[in-house]
Parts: C-alpha cells; sequence; structure tokens
C-alpha cells in the first residue's frame, strides 16, 4: 500500500471471525467473573460485604430473571451484538483511527478508545429496551454499568488486538 492508497478496514471475513473470537472470550469471561461472585456469595451465606451483596443482587436483577426464560435467546443477542461490534470495528473504526501513526502502533488503546460507543449504545439504548431502565437504574445490582465497561473494554481491546495480529 503506498503513502496515496486509503486503507479501507480490514475484509468482512476477517473481521466477522476476529469478533467471534473475541466475544466468544468476553461472555466466557463474563459467565466465569458471574460464577465466582456467586460462588463466593453461597459459601459465605453471612457476609454482608458489599461484594457479595453486590453479586446476589445481579443475580436475581430483572435482566437475569428474564433471561432464565429465554437464556438462549439473550446468548444469541449478546454474541449478535459483540459481533456487530467487532465487525463495525474492523470496517469502519480502524480506518479511521489508524491514520494516526502512533495508534496503528498501539491496538489495544485503539479498542480503548472504540470501548466507550458499544458501552453507551448498551447502557443507554440495549438496557433500556430490555426493562432495565437508564444505566441499568432499575436493577437491583447497581454496578451494572461498570460490569459492563470492563467486558466492552475487554471485547474492544481483544478485537483491535487480534485485528492487528492477524492482518
Amino acid at each position: 500500500m503506498t503513502t496515496t492508497d486509503a486503507w479501507t478496514g480490514y475484509t468482512g471475513r476477517h473481521a466477522f471471525a476476529v469478533a467471534l473470537a473475541a466475544t466468544l472470550v468476553t461472555v466466557l469471561a463474563s459467565l466465569l467473573v458471574l460464577l465466582w461472585g456467586l460462588g463466593r456469595a453461597v459459601s459465605h451465606p453471612e457476609s454482608t460485604g458489599l461484594v457479595s451483596r453486590w453479586f446476589l443482587a445481579l443475580w436475581d436483577g430483572l435482566v437475569v430473571d428474564r433471561t432464565r426464560t429465554a437464556l438462549a435467546w439473550s446468548y444469541l443477542l449478546f454474541l449478535a451484538s459483540g459481533v456487530g461490534y467487532g465487525v463495525v470495528y474492523g470496517r469502519a473504526v480502524a480506518p479511521v483511527l489508524y491514520r494516526v501513526p502512533s495508534l496503528r502502533d498501539r491496538p489495544w488503546l485503539c479498542g480503548l478508545l472504540y470501548a466507550p460507543l458499544p458501552w453507551c449504545l448498551t447502557v443507554f439504548v440495549g438496557l433500556p429496551v430490555v426493562g432495565a431502565g437508564m444505566l441499568g437504574s432499575h436493577l437491583a445490582s447497581g454496578g451494572m454499568p461498570w460490569l459492563a465497561l470492563a467486558a466492552h473494554g475487554l471485547h474492544s481491546v481483544l478485537v483491535a488486538s487480534w485485528l492487528r495480529l492477524t492482518e
């Protein structure tokens, strides 16, 4: 590629494959954190600590209660949105961020810069759509937006780094 050619981003197939892999890792990491927290809360029922109460509230929260009956659909939606966010990054966002040479050398930073966009879509659109309120305000677990930010950060860093490593 010469300096006059504009890079148009990763191919759709490449972006899809990397986004799917990153989404699966993020789903697994989220489940492990939830199971760790629940195990901690259940193994110490006498604990009134903030972390134990938060994980129990997360488990009993509105989103989890709704997904218990449609767990497969919720995971399909989670997978579809994660893959969608990854493809958007690879096809549209990376070409813009990579115009800055120092960012092209730091794909993890590009991922962190991108993470707030899908996070905002999740907490300001996704959670209200499922009845959890803006920023998950109708949930008993008040830390949901921060957990979502951590998950989006992990996902975006994985997508950006893996795309760059496999180009």
